[in-house]
């Protein structure tokens, strides 16, 4: 099954960062199939442009060379985000890529504790 990153989970994942679990490690560097969402780049261009990050201007070649592969965010991605009512005051960025993860039936790693609250099988806790 492919393994769909959050913002969140990917930075710490190019970063090598310690928030990200062992468990959560040791499955990305064996997982052949790992996907970030195109989302994940208007949210990440959008925090540079409000200066709360500072994005490398090799980003994507890192993900080329981390074989992270892009999956654009679709009108069946859209329809999805249907199925989490619950959500709709939540982040708009977390939303759509819970939807992408769901339509797609991928496995969404992420840190966000809303999404995790969900109780979702297909959501993983990046911090594990």
């Amino acid at each position: 099954m492919a393994v769909l990153l959050d913002t969140n989970a990917l930075v710490w994942f190019l970063v090598g960062s310690n928030d990200i679990g062992r468990q959560t490690k040791r499955r990305l560097q064996v997982e052949p199939d790992l996907l970030v969402s195109s989302l994940s780049f208007a949210e990440l261009k959008m925090k540079e442009m409000r200066k709360k990050i500072i994005l490398p201007p090799d980003l994507l070649e890192s993900l080329a060379t981390l074989q992270v592969k892009v999956q654009s965010f679709s009108a069946t991605h859209a329809f999805e985000l249907g199925r989490f009512g619950s959500l709709v005051d939540h982040d708009p960025f977390d939303r759509m890529i819970l939807a992408q993860a769901s339509a797609e039936r991928s496995q969404l790693i992420t840190a966000d504790q809303r999404l995790l609250s969900l109780d979702l099988d297909f959501v993983l806790d990046a911090t594990r």
